[in-house]
Order: C-alpha cells, then structure tokens, then sequence
C-alpha cells in the first residue's frame, strides 16, 4: 500500500553531493540550512510558540534513493563497525520507504521572506534540495535518553586535527567558511572504502591528496603528520 505526505517545504544547505555531508545531525554545529516552507497562508499560524524551542526535529525524504532498489543490509560508515547490519538498524536512506529524521538547532524563524517562511538551522546533515514533510519540537525531558544503549555504534569516532596552508582566508562572501570546513573535515568526510584504505593515522599515506565539494568549493586537501592539511579552495 502506498501513502502519500504533504511536501510543507525544502531544505537550502552547502551540501550539493552526499560527500562531505555531516554523518549526523549535531555533529558540525556550523552547517547551516533554511527551511524554505510552502507559501501556505496557514503555516503561520501552525509555527505559533515554535520559537521558544530551542532544537526541533525535521522529518525529511531521502529523495536521491526514490528510484532506488532497498536492500536489506548495509555496511555501516564506520570503520569499527560490523561488515554488514540490517537496515532497520542502521540510519542508511537505502530503505524500503527512505524517510529520514534529524534533530537541528532553531536559530531563528524569518516570517517575512518572500516566497514562504523561512527557517534557519544549524548542525544539519541535509543535502541541498532535501524534500521536509514535518517538523516537530525537540523535547529533552522526553527525546534524551541518557541510558540508552548504542548498540554496534557506540565506540567513539575519531577526530583529527586541521590545518591550513598559508594565504586560505575566508572567501569575501563567507565569513566562518573555514570555521565549517575544519568542522567537515575533522570527522574525515571521505568514502568508508577510502578512510579504511588509506588511514590519517598511517604515515604510509602520507601526502596523499583528496578533495570535497561544499557550496561553491571545492575543498583540497591532504593527509600530513597524521591529521589533514587544506592545501586550497578552488570555485566550482
């Protein structure tokens, strides 16, 4: 059987290819989005006393996966993982209905943009394009659950240090652009295959380079001294 939900808006975000985008919400506190809502004359009024939460969740579409034939297990993004995990126990979008949840950051609500309401947000993991069909507020007292078990992803993943190389500045347009791409790669953005492939932490690699696409740039850099080293950042 088929069901069928409302479109209430669209995700605006840097990220334009899955590559680089945050493996999860709240893990790069300066990825930023808007929510660009419908021009529907009732969602102002539904958003009443949104403002006065601080985080919300975002009930979105994996669109990139419509076309796409689920399967039933996944190899997880982690190096430490297990080879492979059914995907109702994974966040994967391969899913038999790719519907997808994250808990954002409120930063404000612009009632007055044109063409629709505006939210913005921060610590997004959302593509560009991203298809919302609901937004809910994020209750601490009820959605944290300090106890939980984390299951097979509960060891910590590593960070590593950024650098970059003298005369990369913040484009004149993007102040704290830097900010957020040391916030990307400190996660190590690259494919699952590559990161177990050619780890930071082995010297065999060293000078190897790489690249990731953000907004309008693309971002090079390589491995140096066991952390990554941004050699520049060319406009796409």
């Amino acid at each position: 059987m088929k069901v069928q939900y409302k479109r209430i808006g669209t995700i605006q975000s840097d990220f334009r290819e899955k590559f680089g985008v945050p493996r999860q919400s709240l893990m790069v506190e300066d990825a930023r989005a808007i929510l660009k809502l419908e021009p529907d004359p009732l969602y102002r009024t539904a958003l009443q006393h949104l403002e006065t939460f601080s985080h919300i969740w975002v009930i979105f579409e994996f669109h990139r996966h419509l076309q796409k034939e689920w399967t039933p297990t996944i190899r997880p993004p982690r190096l430490d993982a297990p080879n492979r995990v059914g995907v109702f126990a994974s966040r994967s979008p391969d899913r038999p209905s790719p519907i997808g949840i994250s808990a954002v950051k409120l930063d404000k609500i612009d009632y007055d943009s044109n063409g629709g309401i505006e939210l913005h947000l921060s610590g997004v993991d959302l593509l560009d394009g991203t298809p919302v069909i609901d937004i809910k507020p994020y209750l601490p007292y009820a959605d944290s659950i300090p106890d939980a078990s984390s299951g097979w992803a509960g060891s910590e993943i590593p960070k590593f240090a950024v650098t970059f190389a003298d005369g990369i500045s913040d484009p004149p347009a993007r102040p704290g652009f830097l900010k957020l791409v040391s916030q990307i790669l400190r996660w190590d953005p690259r494919p699952t295959s590559q990161r177990e492939a050619m780890p930071i932490s082995d010297s065999i690699h060293e000078g190897k380079e790489f690249a990731f696409r953000i907004s309008d740039y693309d971002v090079r850099w390589k491995i140096q001294n066991g952390a990554i080293h941004v050699l520049r950042l060319d406009v796409i």
